[in-house]
């Protein structure tokens, strides 16, 4: 069986006049990434990344997750002053620089390129070629992200030996959880692109504390957030190889969706 680990990078709202001067604070695209492993593969890859955070001295319950490894800081809520502070989290207090902090997130990106038994599938949702004032629910950023995603794993195991697979995403508040689960049948059931469908189960949820391959998929979809976000492809890169290739050995409209 095969297992779709889910992730997204950027924020799904539309900035005023659809205008995004400043695609740090407001993001010009909305990403939402796959990372595909057979059950088989699994134990090896959870093996490099636990490697890997052994070589940096990452304890186990750090998250690798790519912003609060870039920035070195998390937002905390003080008390005394009403308002949020930063305040260093592990990796700023460890690795200072940050210079070092990147190269965490640099060899994780490695790791993905050397893992033949991975496969990425990402959507980008291009919010500056949209006009949200008539956009429909079923084609908001985050819904049609996730029928994309799907069709296209649903495409990746049709063309698998063991065409069987989950989907096992970040957990988010539960009635969020639920909204999501309902789509992802309406899509398996509706959609002439999930026919026949492969799928077990809905989409399932879980913390990503308790799960090194939903931290390594943000990373992955960090890397092309940062691309399409940001026009800066040094991460994007190391894991394009990655990208799911369809029959005809391309990874766009396949591996990766760009929407509009």
């Amino acid at each position: 069986m095969h297992i779709l680990y889910v992730d997204e990078s950027g924020d799904d709202g539309f900035a005023p006049g659809n205008v995004y001067t400043n695609p740090d604070a407001q993001s010009k695209v909305f990403i939402r990434t796959g990372l595909a492993v057979h059950d088989r593969r699994w134990r090896k890859l959870n093996q490099n990344i636990t490697a890997l955070k052994y070589k940096y001295k990452i304890p186990n319950s750090v998250e690798l997750h790519a912003t609060e490894i870039r920035r070195g800081k998390n937002r905390i809520y003080d008390k005394k002053t009403g308002k949020k502070r930063e305040v260093p989290n592990w990796f700023g207090e460890n690795y200072p620089e940050f210079t070092d902090r990147m190269s965490i997130i640099n060899d994780l990106c490695t790791l993905i390129h050397d893992s033949p038994d991975i496969s990425l599938i990402s959507i980008v949702i291009d919010k500056q070629k949209i006009n949200p004032s008539v956009l429909p629910d079923s084609k908001q950023p985050k819904n049609a992200s996730w029928e994309m995603l799907i069709e296209r794993y649903n495409l990746y195991l049709e063309g698998q030996k063991d065409k069987i697979g989950i989907i096992i995403s970040d957990a988010i508040q539960d009635k969020i959880e639920k909204v999501h689960r309902e789509f992802a049948r309406a899509i398996y059931e509706k959609s002439l692109h999930v026919q026949p469908f492969h799928f077990v189960e809905s989409i399932l949820f879980e913390p990503s504390d308790s799960s090194s391959l939903l931290q390594l998929v943000d990373i992955a979809s960090y890397a092309i957030y940062k691309k399409f976000n940001q026009d800066d492809d040094s991460l994007y890169k190391l894991i394009r190889d990655r990208l799911f290739c369809n029959s005809s050995g391309c990874i766009d409209g396949a591996g990766l969706k760009i929407w509009p």
